[in-house]
């Protein structure tokens, strides 16, 4: 730790598996920095496919740095759902970030600030309010759950996709399916992709449904 690291303001956006290690190797070497996390409680994004099992084990979703602050010894062989990843890895983890994690603070814009500084645009959920913040630098750590592209040509929009997606509820999800929605039974769904999430998809919903692929 220097005393240079301690005025060096990080500020991270989300609080997954990255933005919490990316908090802990701050906090190791002294930086200060904030973890905003959007939701109202950590690894939101990952709570959202909390029913499926991770494509990888346990020993290559861990950093060794939190396999150390680890009090309780796990089966690194395992395959973990993201429910079960959470409880047994992230949220340990993030009992050593508490005080610098704000939960329901969603960041809006990151700008350009005087003197190479960032400053970023917060809505803060807990008093339905909006803030500045100025940092050294800032991480963004939110990854692409909530951002998943267009279906039509070229990565636009399909025809009439952004007016379904107001829809509530939308016909259109973006969510690997939970085997307990059997109300699926019988539907006609167009699954689009060919990575893991959509063969993850296609093995669920082979179970319930006659799926068309494109």
């Amino acid at each position: 730790m220097t005393s240079d690291n301690n005025n060096f303001f990080i500020g991270i956006i989300g609080s997954c598996p990255i933005g919490l290690d990316c908090g802990l190797h701050a906090l190791k070497h002294g930086y200060q920095f904030t973890i905003f996390e959007s939701g109202d409680d950590i690894a939101n994004n990952v709570r959202l496919w909390s029913n499926v099992q991770l494509f990888t084990p346990l020993s290559m979703n861990m950093s060794l740095l939190g396999k150390t602050l680890l009090q309780k010894e796990h089966d690194s062989s395992i395959f973990l759902t993201g429910d079960q990843y959470i409880e047994h890895y992230l949220r340990p983890i993030s009992y050593h970030l508490q005080s610098n994690i704000r939960l329901r603070h969603r960041v809006v814009s990151v700008g350009r600030h005087h003197n190479n500084k960032f400053i970023i645009l917060v809505e803060n959920g807990q008093s339905n309010c909006e803030e500045f913040l100025i940092v050294d630098c800032v991480i963004d750590a939110s990854g692409t759950y909530n951002c998943p592209n267009y279906a039509g040509p070229g990565s636009l929009p399909a025809i009439n996709e952004r007016v379904l997606r107001t829809v509530v509820p939308s016909p259109i999800t973006y969510r690997i399916p939970d085997l307990k929605y059997e109300q699926l039974a019988g539907k006609r769904i167009v699954l689009i992709g060919k990575g893991h999430s959509a063969a993850t998809s296609a093995v669920l919903l082979g179970k319930y449904t006659m799926i068309t692929f494109e």
